[in-house]
């Protein structure tokens, strides 16, 4: 989704890329005018609350999110929270079919839930680090604590010092166990083990590594040298969740509803797609083999609405969650 300077979905600790933005457009209708101007990681947090403040079916359990949005954007969630009916036009004009991206905001709601799962999964497997990479507002480490646990927030310096204060302001942290490791680096000059060192991170033993809105955004070399890292730095046991565009939307093959939209949202931003890989089981299976992984899981969009969001149909012509997305996990053996 639409990117900043700062980062993307996750407020990136990877380098954008040297590579030129592809060139925006002023012209979006009203999904332009309503991101525009706004970072990746703001228009998250109004995206996954939108179904939950709503009361829709199966809407993520991210309800810490509403305090952040409260606190970075507060004529927004003054808007959303007391204008009538604002919250269903907002999702209508996001989703909308002929200017917008269909299931823009359930793609946020369905990934959530993804990596919250992914989280829990591992912590019920007897796993006890869990390292997000380009953390950004993500809320799992103050909602999925679990006693022996220790969550590691991977981010920029400065993003890294913004969120903790946050997180102190809204008294989220009630004892020291609450407290994650804040990591601030920039893994585009810092490497992955240096970063963690000194942290209390213990590579002897599995972790789960979470990559959340980043790969898409990252040049190829980059996404390599990010996978290497993390297989180089992990246990056997580990594992790896993260989300990836299809290659064939990123070259122009088959049908994939809003891509345009949303390509010509991030250029606007400067913060283009870079990186896709192949959205088959075989595809995603051989790239994480190259770096010494096996996959765990891949899922595809209608997969993923099957499992996060059963009481909506799949639709090809209007899928109800953005269909250039895909998610896979694998696991270093």
């Amino acid at each position: 989704m639409p990117g900043d300077k700062s980062g993307h979905d996750g407020a990136s600790p990877l380098p954008a890329s040297n590579v030129p933005a592809a060139k925006g457009s002023s012209k979006l209708g009203l999904f332009y005018h309503v991101t525009r101007g706004q970072p990746t990681n703001y228009d998250m947090l109004v995206f996954r609350t939108l179904n939950r403040d709503m009361g829709l079916p199966n809407a993520n359990q991210d309800y810490l999110a509403s305090s952040l949005q409260r606190e970075l954007m507060p004529v927004r969630s003054w808007m959303l929270r007391t204008l009538p009916g604002s919250k269903t036009r907002l999702k209508s004009t996001l989703e909308n079919s002929l200017w917008g991206v269909p299931g823009a905001v359930n793609f946020i709601d369905a990934r959530t839930k993804w990596f919250d799962g992914a989280v829990q999964d591992a912590v019920a497997a007897g796993i006890k680090q869990v390292v997000q990479l380009a953390v950004g507002y993500d809320t799992r480490a103050y909602r999925l604590h679990a006693p022996g646990v220790r969550f590691f927030e991977v981010d920029l310096p400065s993003a890294s010092g913004i969120k903790q204060r946050l997180v102190e302001k809204l008294g989220w942290i009630t004892s020291p166990a609450m407290r994650p490791t804040y990591v601030g680096a920039d893994l585009s000059r810092v490497p992955l083990a240096e970063a963690l060192a000194g942290t209390g991170f213990d590579p002897t033993q599995p972790a789960l590594f979470t990559v959340e809105g980043l790969i898409y955004y990252l040049p190829k070399e980059a996404c390599a040298a990010l996978f290497a890292a993390i297989s180089d730095y992990s246990a056997p046991g580990s594992r790896l969740y993260f989300d990836f565009m299809a290659t064939a939307a990123l070259e122009g093959r088959g049908s994939f509803p809003g891509f345009k939209v949303t390509q010509k949202a991030v250029s606007n931003k400067h913060e283009p797609f870079l990186s896709g890989i192949e959205a088959t089981r075989e595809g995603i299976s051989a790239y994480v083999n190259s770096f010494g992984l096996q996959l765990l899981e891949f899922l595809s969009p209608k997969d993923m609405v099957g499992r996060m969001l059963p009481h909506l149909q799949w639709s090809d012509r209007k899928p109800p969650i953005a269909s250039f997305y895909n998610y896979a996990a694998a696991v270093k053996p």
